[in-house]
């Protein structure tokens, strides 16, 4: 596999933690300094996004990535799509059309670590 591959393969992985709720995964893939800009344009570091999924008050029931496009300039990788999902925000059902873009960095153990997120919501 290529590094595009193993950067699209960690995102899905990145999007699945979420669903599942599972802390530990998603602090394994963000990195210490993460920027993570909500479709609202509030914007949250590792801590405060971590602790809104320990919270409850965003549950992710299905995340769907599209239309990726990866770049790589070394280790450091841009990722974008469109991502469509299902979640619950503050008790309210709430469907997401969002265009994303990422950073990532390749570790040395060839693991990849988010280092931000920007999205807009379409819809």
């Amino acid at each position: 596999m290529s590094d595009i591959d193993d950067l699209i393969a960690a995102d899905a992985g990145r999007r699945a933690a979420l669903v599942a709720g599972d802390v530990g995964l998603m602090m394994a893939c963000l990195a210490d300094d993460l920027s993570w800009t909500h479709s609202s344009g509030k914007t949250d570091s590792k801590a405060g996004f971590v602790a809104t999924m320990l919270a409850g008050t965003t549950i992710y029931h299905s995340l769907d990535a599209r239309d990726l496009q990866a770049r790589a300039f070394g280790n450091v990788f841009i990722l974008e799509g469109v991502v469509f999902g299902d979640v619950t925000k503050e008790g309210q059902d709430r469907k997401l059309v969002n265009r994303f873009i990422t950073v990532w960095r390749k570790r040395l153990d060839g693991s990849f670590a988010l280092h931000a997120w920007q999205s807009t919501g379409l819809v």
